[in-house]
């Protein structure tokens, strides 16, 4: 009879434990389907819709800050903003999709095969990275991924999904560029 409440609450230990562990479970997932250049399986972590939609309000809000910041504008000028405008939304559907994350993992291959390092010394750029993760809530969670030569931070927002982790958001130092 007293093994059943024990049982219980080690049970309970277990799944408390899965649950905080749970986002740096998904993390190490995302970090080696990368590694593994998966795009698929990448994907699977990714919640396009929201992490689209969140790069499109940045880049117009940056857009729009620097032609308010900018000097009068004429007719051209306005009316090239507003077709500009208009690309952001196709250039962000184009490159934040599964399609657009494979072909800039493939793109990256020939890249590092190009420019592959002559020692063995040199390090990789996401080994200079520091990393900050903390939980926001029950079901947000964010990770800072900081370079300290350049002093940038991308801030990466993931919602629990069920028992499973999305990227929803990804904020990105456009003000620094």
């Amino acid at each position: 009879m007293k093994k059943v409440p024990i049982l219980i609450a080690g049970l309970l230990v277990l799944i408390a434990g899965y649950l905080y562990a749970s986002p740096y479970l998904a993390l190490n997932n995302i970090k080696n389907a990368a590694k593994a250049r998966d795009a698929e399986e990448l994907s699977s972590y990714i919640d396009f819709p929201s992490v689209k939609q969140g790069v499109k309000d940045q880049v117009k809000a940056k857009f729009a800050t620097e032609m308010l910041t900018g000097e009068d504008q004429g007719g051209f000028e306005a009316l090239g903003s507003m077709f500009a405008t208009a690309m952001i939304d196709q250039l962000v559907d184009g490159l934040v999709s599964p399609e657009g994350l494979a072909a800039m993992m493939v793109g990256d291959q020939e890249q590092a095969a190009k420019e592959a390092p002559t020692t063995e010394e040199q390090s990789s750029p996401s080994d200079n990275l520091e990393y900050e993760t903390g939980y926001d809530s029950f079901n947000d969670f964010h990770v800072n991924l900081s370079n300290p030569t350049t002093d940038k931070t991308v801030k990466v927002m993931l919602h629990r999904d069920g028992l499973n982790w999305k990227i929803v958001d990804i904020d990105f130092p456009f003000d620094e560029f």
